[in-house]
C-alpha cells in the first residue's frame, strides 16, 4: 500500500504551513492498522493538507493515496477517507486556487470509486455517493440503479442527494416519490436536495417531509456540515417554511412513523433554531412563523423554550405578538446567559413594553447582572425615578463589592440615558471613577460645570493616572473631563505630553479627546509634527493614531499633514479614520483638496470609509449623482448604514431614491451581522430611515 510514496518530492508541494514534507508520514498514519494511529492521521490531513477548508498543491498530490486507502478495505474508516475525498472536490466546501485541480484529480479516479456505491459497509455506501457525485461526468445510470437496490435510508438519503446534484430538474419526479414513500432520513434529504436546487416541494409532500424533521435524530451526512433546517429554511418560501415547522399531525404519519413517539424536543429545539436563522435574512418570516413561536414559547421542554425564545429576540417588532409568552418568560430563571428568560428580557426592552421593569429591577436588587441592562441606552425610555433609583443603588453594591468593567460600565450607562437627572448621581459616579474610568470620565466631563464636586478627584487622577484595563495608565481621560468641567487645559496639555512619550498605537481615543480641546493643544504641535513625518506605519494600529494625531495638529492650528494622504494611500482598515478626517477638514474648508482627491475615490471603491470618503468629495465638489452608486453599496454591505442614507438626503441626491426604496421594500435584510440579536432590530429601524430618505428625495416630494 501506498506504492511510490517515497518517490515524490514533498518539499516541493506547498501544504498549509510550507513545503509539506509531513505528506508521507500523515498518510502512513491514516493506513494504520492502530485505530487512534489512523485518527491523528485524519486529524493531521485536515490540519496541514486542507486546512480549515483550504486546498494546497500537496491535496492535489495526495489525491491517489487517498483513492487508495478509501478502497483498502483493511484501512479504518474508510468512510471518513471518502467524505474527505468528496469535500475537497466540493466547492462548497473547499477553496483556494487548486480547488479545481483537486477536483480534477479526484474525477480522474471515479471509475476506481463507483464499486464502493454497492460495498458491504453502510457507512462507506453512503459516503461514496457524495463523493462520486462531486466529481462530475456522468455516473446519474450508476446512481439510479444503485437507488433501486439500496434498502438502507440512510444510503438512500445519500444517493437521493447525488442523483438530485447531477440531474437537478429531471429529477422532480423522484423527489416527489422519494418525500411520500421513504422513511427517515429520505424526506429530509428530499427537501435539501430539492431546496438547493431551486425545485418547490409539493404540497403534499410537506406533511411527511414535515413529520421526518421532527424525527429526534438529526441526520448526519457528509451533504450538510450543519442544521439541515436551518438551510432549508433559508432557501424556500414563507409558505413551505411554515409547513415545515408545524407540528406533524398523527393521522398524517406514514406506516413506519406511527409507533414513534411525537415530535421531540430535540426537534423542536431544531425547529427554533432554524426559525431564528430565518429571521436574521427574511424580513417576512418572523410574520409569517409567529404561530408556530408562540407555541414553542409555552413549549414543557425548557431547552426548547430557550431556543424559542432566542429566536424570538431575532425577530425584530414582530415579536410584539407573542409579548405576553416573553412576559411570562421574563420572570423566570435569569442566571443563564442565553436561557428564556434572559432573551425574553432582552425582547421586551427593545420593544419598549413596560413589563421589562419588574424582572429587571429585581435581579438588580438580588445582586444579579443581566444582559438587558447593556440594551436600555440603545433602547430608551423617558425617565423613570424608580429605574434611575435603582440603578444607583445596583452601582453603590457593585463598587461595595469591588466589581469592575461590563456590569459598572453598563450601570452608568443607564444612568446617563437622562440628563440633567444624571448629576444626581454624582457621588455614585466619583466613586466609580476608579472601577470605570473610560465611561465615567466621559459622563463627568459632560455634565460640565454640574460636576464639580468631581474635580478634586480628577486632578488627582489627571496628576497620578488611572490603572486601564489592558491598557497601561491613562491621564488624559480624567484631565479631558477636568477640562470640560473647569474650561482648565493645562493638565490636559501635561498629561498629553507625558502619554507622547510612549508608543502612539492603540491611543486613538486619548488623541481624539486631545484633539477636542482644539487650539488649546497648541504645544504639542511640535512633537507631534516630529513624529508625523509622512510616511504611513506599517501597522493598522499605528496608522490609525497617526491620523488621530494628525487631527489634532489640524484643530489646533489649521494644518494638514501629509500623512492624512499617506494612510489613504495605504489601503485597508485606517482608511475609515483618514476619509473621515478629510470629510471633517473639507466641511470647514470649501474647496480644500490637497492630494487627496485619488485615494478618496479609491476608498469610494472600496471597504472602508466610503461614506466619509463620498462627504469629503461632495464637500469638495463632486457631483452627488456620481456618488450614488457607492453610497448604497456601502449601505447594502450587511453590517448596516453607517450615514450614507442621511448624506443622501443632505446632498439631495434625488438618483438616489429608487435604490433606497428598493433597499427598503425587498425581503432579503439589509443589515445582516452585528451584535448577537441586534440585527433584525437595526434592519428595521434603518427601513425605516430608507422609506423616509424615499419619500424625501422622490419626484413627488421636490414639488
Amino acid at each position: 500500500m501506498l506504492t511510490g510514496i517515497d518517490e515524490i518530492d514533498w518539499a516541493s508541494y506547498q501544504g498549509a504551513y510550507g513545503p509539506a514534507t509531513e505528506a508521507p508520514d500523515i498518510l502512513r498514519a491514516m493506513a494504520d492498522r492502530d485505530p487512534e494511529t489512523a485518527a491523528g492521521g485524519m486529524f493531521d490531513f485536515g490540519s496541514s493538507l486542507w486546512h480549515q477548508g483550504t486546498v494546497f498543491p500537496v491535496t492535489v498530490a495526495v489525491v491517489p493515496f487517498l483513492v487508495e486507502l478509501a478502497t483498502t478495505r483493511s484501512v479504518h474508516d474508510r468512510h471518513h477517507v471518502l467524505r474527505i475525498l468528496g469535500a475537497i472536490s466540493d466547492p462548497a466546501e473547499s477553496d483556494g486556487p487548486d480547488q479545481p485541480a483537486v477536483r480534477a484529480a479526484v474525477a480522474a479516479h471515479a471509475d476506481r470509486l463507483l464499486p464502493l456505491l454497492s460495498d458491504k459497509q453502510v457507512e462507506v455506501r453512503e459516503a461514496a455517493a457524495y463523493t462520486i457525485a462531486q466529481c462530475g461526468g456522468d455516473p446519474g445510470d450508476r446512481l439510479r440503479q444503485r437507488w433501486t437496490a439500496e434498502r438502507n435510508p440512510q444510503v438512500r438519503a445519500s444517493l437521493l442527494m447525488a442523483i438530485v446534484h447531477q440531474e437537478t430538474g429531471g429529477a422532480a419526479d423522484l423527489l416527489r416519490e422519494a418525500a411520500l414513500s421513504q422513511p427517515f432520513p429520505v424526506p429530509v434529504a428530499a427537501a435539501l436536495a430539492a431546496a438547493r436546487a431551486g425545485l418547490p416541494l409539493a404540497p403534499e409532500t410537506l406533511p411527511p417531509i414535515a413529520a421526518a424533521f421532527a424525527h429526534k435524530d438529526e441526520w448526519d451526512t457528509a451533504w450538510s456540515d450543519g442544521e439541515v433546517l436551518t438551510e432549508v429554511l433559508e432557501l424556500v418560501d414563507d409558505e413551505t417554511a411554515a409547513a415545515l415547522v408545524q407540528r406533524p399531525a398523527p393521522a398524517r404519519r406514514r406506516w413506519w412513523q406511527r409507533s414513534r413517539p411525537d415530535e421531540s424536543p430535540e426537534a423542536r429545539a431544531r425547529s427554533a433554531f432554524a426559525m431564528e436563522e430565518r429571521f436574521r435574512t427574511r424580513r417576512s418570516a418572523p410574520e409569517k412563523l409567529m404561530p408556530r413561536l408562540r407555541e414553542l414559547l409555552t413549549d414543557p421542554d425548557a431547552e426548547v423554550r430557550d431556543a424559542a425564545a432566542g429566536a424570538a429576540a431575532n425577530a425584530g417588532r414582530a415579536a410584539a405578538a407573542v409579548a405576553d409568552e416573553l412576559a411570562t418568560l421574563a420572570l423566570g430563571d435569569l442566571t443563564e446567559h442565553r436561557g428564556a428568560a434572559q432573551s425574553a428580557l432582552n425582547t421586551l426592552v427593545r420593544l419598549r413594553d413596560p413589563r421589562w421593569r419588574e424582572p429587571l429591577l429585581a435581579a438588580w436588587d438580588a445582586g444579579r447582572e443581566v444582559s438587558a441592562s447593556g440594551l436600555l441606552p440603545t433602547y430608551p425610555i423617558p425617565f423613570d425615578p424608580e429605574v434611575f433609583a435603582a440603578a444607583r443603588r445596583r452601582l453603590t453594591a457593585l463598587l461595595a463589592a469591588r466589581q469592575t468593567g461590563n456590569p459598572v460600565i453598563r450601570t452608568i450607562n443607564v444612568l446617563r440615558i437622562w440628563e440633567p437627572e444624571v448629576a444626581d448621581a454624582l457621588p455614585e459616579l466619583i466613586a466609580a471613577l476608579p472601577a470605570a474610568p473610560w465611561v465615567t470620565t466621559q459622563v463627568l466631563g459632560s455634565l460640565g460645570p454640574a460636576a464639580a464636586d468631581a474635580l478634586p478627584v480628577l486632578r488627582v487622577a489627571a496628576r497620578d493616572g488611572i490603572p486601564m484595563p489592558f491598557d497601561g495608565v491613562t491621564r488624559v481621560r480624567p484631565a479631558h473631563a477636568l477640562w470640560r468641567i473647569s474650561g482648565d487645559p493645562e493638565p490636559l496639555v501635561v498629561a498629553a505630553n507625558l502619554m507622547l512619550n510612549g508608543p502612539l498605537a492603540g491611543r486613538h481615543w486619548e488623541l481624539g479627546l486631545i484633539a477636542e480641546a482644539g487650539p488649546a493643544m497648541a504645544p504639542l504641535v511640535p512633537r507631534l509634527t516630529d513624529i508625523l513625518t509622512g510616511r504611513a506605519a506599517d501597522t493598522f494600529p499605528d496608522r490609525v493614531a497617526q491620523v488621530a494625531a494628525a487631527r489634532v495638529v489640524w484643530r489646533a492650528t489649521g494644518e494638514v499633514l501629509p500623512i492624512l494622504a499617506d494612510v489613504l494611500r495605504a489601503g485597508d482598515n485606517p482608511v475609515r479614520e483618514a476619509a473621515a478626517l478629510a470629510a471633517e477638514i473639507a466641511a470647514v474648508t470649501p474647496g480644500w483638496l490637497g492630494d487627496l482627491a485619488p485615494p478618496l475615490r479609491a476608498a469610494l471603491r472600496g471597504e472602508w470609509g466610503r461614506v466619509s470618503a463620498a462627504r469629503a468629495l461632495w464637500l469638495l465638489g463632486t457631483d452627488p449623482a456620481d456618488l450614488v452608486r457607492p453610497l448604497l453599496a456601502a449601505i447594502d454591505d450587511g453590517w448596516g448604514d453607517d450615514g450614507g442614507v442621511a448624506l443622501l438626503v443632505e446632498m439631495d441626491a434625488r438618483g438616489a431614491a429608487a435604490g433606497l426604496r428598493r433597499l427598503a421594500d425587498r425581503d432579503e435584510r439589509v443589515v445582516r451581522h452585528g451584535e448577537e440579536q441586534e440585527p433584525a432590530w437595526r434592519d428595521e429601524r434603518l427601513r425605516d430611515e430608507l422609506r423616509a430618505a424615499a419619500a424625501t428625495l422622490s419626484p413627488a416630494a421636490q414639488t
